[in-house]
């Protein structure tokens, strides 16, 4: 009886390890397969080495890093492989979680100690890549971290050429200083390059970005607000969002080595909503940028945080001037209303050949930026605005006539200036109650002035009359070339993807991911973001160019010419 009772016991523990090893490899089935939830919800009730390495693997695949960390140290040393293949993809995780200290003093243990020759290629390969990555504020944070002296000399000799002489000497100096019973032999090849600045000066490139290890991810927060389907801006982020999305989409089907990720957050239309949303983004998804808002108010909000946190913002529409004001951290793909009025002088006295101006403009308006611009911009290259006016106009019931008058030399009988042209950036509601009064007036006083404007004045509805007489020019931000065989692959793209023809904001969020994406490709670590960013020119997008040239506003502002109407 006894017996009976201890096979039939041994019977039922090796059907049981049976079925635990045949659900674990279901598992490790759909992990292989790219079903990671799928495949967690097993290793969730298996409580084994191999399983632990797989759940982390799978949460290190669904960019939790932390969650994959806790299941990969779980694995120890007594099962030799998966050991050294958990510390191994625990390594990546810190990399990933910018842990750089913890994962190269992990990689250095499995270079050296690990058994397993694949893993330990591995390592090798991305140890090395790790050390040239860094940047001088990570490299010094690696070095503080790390608690084995080879790490740290290994830290100190692939600064060497990357960083500044001086960084190196003090790097050098720190690494001299910690070490308790040092080889002073193995100094004696950097001590000669440090004390050679000549020699140094040849192997210091500071404009050349330093590889990425292959496989590094990045992560991109998107914040846009969500409007009712019934709304008539519900087109606007929906589509902003989609031109984003097809550009990420494009990134990892072109880039094996490296993958960007979106991770999406509802702004709600609330500046009091931006400070959940900066922290989400940084705390639970580690983003290295965030492209959004739309409106101004929370964009304001939400650039404090980035600056907080020194992760870059990248507004697809917001154009004020006042946005970026003493934030190093936000970046405006429209170009702003001063930027306008600085390009509309430049082309009046550089490409018309203008010398006598004049300016009129909204005192309060969005227009009134770009006439303090384009009047600042006008006398640096050697114009004169003999008549400026920025005034409240909506005092006067926006009738400029009392204005106007003093641009005819009949009229104005103590200077009488012939003016070239005059700049009159109407915006708002009101702008075509503007546009049409100044119309009136010059045609009233039979002017041949040409006029210089903001967007609005493209759709001004000239008559024969008024065309024969004058030219108009207007400032233009966004627009796509339809014809273009550039934009006819993104609409049939975002066709075949979305089952909807883009719209104008489609190819603005394009444009604005891509930005973001061809600067992270340019300079490969996040930390240098900021510079890339600043020094990323003569972009051509769907819609627009981009030139930050050392600022955080694009400075492409396209200059173009009303025409009458067929």
């Amino acid at each position: 009886m006894k017996r009976l009772t201890l096979t039939t016991l041994l019977l039922f523990t090796l059907a049981s390890s049976t079925l635990v090893a045949q659900t674990l490899q279901t598992g490790i089935d759909f992990y292989e397969e790219g079903n990671y939830e799928r495949a967690l919800r097993i290793f969730d009730d298996i409580d084994l080495p191999e399983s632990n390495l797989f759940a982390g693997k799978s949460y290190f695949a669904l960019n939790n890093f932390l969650k994959a960390k806790y299941y990969l140290n779980k694995v120890d040393s007594t099962s030799d492989d998966i050991f050294w293949e958990a510390r191994y993809t625990n390594a990546l995780a810190d990399f990933q979680l910018k842990n750089f200290g913890a994962s190269l003093n992990a990689l250095y243990d499995i270079k050296e100690y690990s058994r397993q020759l694949s893993v330990r290629r591995d390592a090798y390969n991305f140890y090395r890549d790790l050390l040239s990555y860094l940047s001088l504020d990570q490299r010094f944070e690696a070095f503080r971290a790390s608690n084995n002296d080879s790490v740290r000399l290994d830290l100190v000799e692939s600064a060497i050429g990357s960083v500044d002489l001086a960084s190196a000497r003090s790097l050098f100096s720190a690494y001299k200083s910690s070490v308790v019973d040092p080889d002073t032999t193995q100094w004696s090849s950097i001590e000669s390059v440090l004390n050679d600045s000549v020699r140094y000066l040849q192997r210091y490139n500071p404009s050349q970005f330093p590889e990425a290890p292959k496989g590094i991810s990045y992560n991109i927060g998107v914040a846009l607000p969500e409007f009712d389907i019934e709304s008539s801006q519900f087109e606007i982020p929906q589509h902003l969002y989609f031109g984003i999305q097809l550009a990420i989409e494009k990134f990892n089907s072109q880039n094996s080595d490296k993958k960007a990720f979106i991770t999406y957050r509802n702004t709600e239309a609330l500046a009091s909503n931006a400070s959940s949303i900066a922290n989400d983004f940084v705390w639970n998804h580690d983003v290295d940028a965030i492209i959004g808002p739309l409106f101004s108010e929370v964009a304001t909000e939400l650039s404090k945080y980035a600056e907080l946190y020194e992760t870059p913002l990248l507004t697809p529409l917001a154009n004020s001037d006042n946005l970026n004001l003493d934030h190093n951290y936000t970046y405006q793909l429209n170009p702003t209303f001063a930027i306008q009025g600085k390009k509309m002088a430049q082309h009046a006295i550089n490409t018309l050949g203008f010398d006598t101006l004049a300016v009129i403009a909204e005192r309060g308006s969005l227009g009134e930026p770009s006439a303090i611009a384009f009047l600042d911009e006008a006398r640096k290259l050697g114009g004169e605005v003999v008549r400026y006016y920025v005034e409240d106009l909506a005092s006067d019931g926006y009738d400029i006539s009392e204005y106007a008058k003093y641009f005819n030399p009949e009229v104005d009988t103590v200077f009488n200036y012939n003016i070239d042209a005059v700049y009159a950036p109407f915006t708002g509601n009101i702008a075509q109650t503007l546009m049409s009064s100044l119309l009136t007036n010059l045609e009233a006083m039979q002017s041949e002035m040409t006029i210089l404007g903001s967007e609005e004045w493209e759709a001004t509805d000239l008559d024969s009359r008024w065309s024969s007489q004058a030219e108009i020019y207007y400032t233009k931000t966004f627009e796509v070339n339809a014809d273009s065989t550039i934009s006819q692959e993104f609409t049939s793209s975002f066709r075949l993807r979305f089952d909807t023809e883009p719209n104008r904001f489609a190819y603005i969020g394009y444009d604005a991911a891509n930005v973001v994406l061809e600067t992270l490709k340019r300079v490969k670590n996040p930390a240098y973001f900021r510079e890339g960013l600043k020094r990323f020119n003569n972009y051509r997008g769907l819609i627009t160019v981009v030139s930050f040239r050392n600022t955080q506003i694009n400075q492409e502002v396209k200059v173009k010419k009303v025409t009458a109407q067929d």
